[in-house]
């Protein structure tokens, strides 16, 4: 079998990727100064040695909250994501292999919760719960999870009744090796494909939750909150929202686009 070269685009994306990871990885040791420190004598300065992209409000390095608000950034949108994957697809299967009294409630329960707009029950979801990273990303999977679910049952009840899997079934395989050995290695490209184009989505969600003030607690650094405490300064010291919004826009391009370039490959795989 012939094998499958890879265009450069992919890789330029995924090496902007991994350096965007390791960058929050590695945010401790890149950070020219504390975070949290803050300095009312500091307070609104310019970029300078000590403080190459200025200082907030309270006098805090704008680059040292930047490096680490990607840490919450980015690795909450791929903890949210990671988990709403693998809870959505298990249902979804579970779900649309069933059928009956159970693939019943099931859909009825998926609809009601794609019945309501992400964000606002997400918001009220995360109000109940109180502020917090914690409470952000399980307000996200709950409102995330039913979409995976719903892709999941569509893609195995074209998948289920297929000769190879009534084979399996006169062989004497259970139902469960069925599902989970011979249905989902059939219907998970396309999932991992709007897995990998929801990072992005992920990223602002939890970007607009912070910023609407029920997202991480202050004084965690998180983009979308940065944003919050520099908007009453947009017109005196734009950076404050400029420089966290160019971070969470240009990160979600770059993961958006590397979902697309995903889909390309599985696509001519298929």
């Amino acid at each position: 079998m012939e094998r499958k070269k890879y265009p450069v685009s992919f890789w330029v994306l995924a090496v902007l990727i991994m350096l965007l990871i390791a960058a929050a990885v590695f945010a401790p040791v890149l950070a020219p100064n504390d975070p949290n420190k803050s300095s009312l004598m500091d307070a609104l300065k310019g970029p300078c040695q000590q403080f190459p992209l200025g200082t907030d409000p309270l006098g805090r390095c704008l680059l040292s909250r930047m490096l680490y608000g990607g840490r919450v950034s980015i690795f909450s949108s791929l903890i949210i994501t990671a988990s709403v994957f693998v809870l959505g697809t298990v249902i979804g299967v579970f779900s649309g292999y069933t059928g009956g009294a159970v693939d019943m409630v099931l859909t009825k329960i998926i609809s009601i919760t794609q019945a309501f707009p992400k964000i606002i029950l997400a918001i009220a979801i995360a109000g109940v719960l109180g502020i917090g990273i914690k409470n952000t990303i399980i307000a996200l999977c709950i409102v995330e999870w039913a979409e995976y679910a719903r892709m999941a049952r569509s893609l195995i009840r074209s998948v289920k009744e297929r000769t190879f899997i009534k084979a399996a079934k006169i062989c004497g395989c259970g139902e469960i090796k069925i599902m989970f050995r011979h249905i989902l290695p059939n219907i998970i490209p396309p999932l991992i494909v709007s897995a990998s184009l929801g990072i992005a989505s992920m990223i602002m969600e939890v970007a607009a939750l912070s910023y609407l003030g029920v997202g991480v607690q202050s004084p965690m650094a998180e983009w979308g909150a940065m944003m919050n405490t520099g908007k009453d300064y947009i017109q005196t010291n734009i950076s404050l929202v400029l420089v966290p919004g160019a971070a969470i826009f240009i990160t979600a391009v770059i993961f958006n686009l590397f979902g697309e370039k995903i889909r390309d490959v599985l696509g001519t795989r298929n």
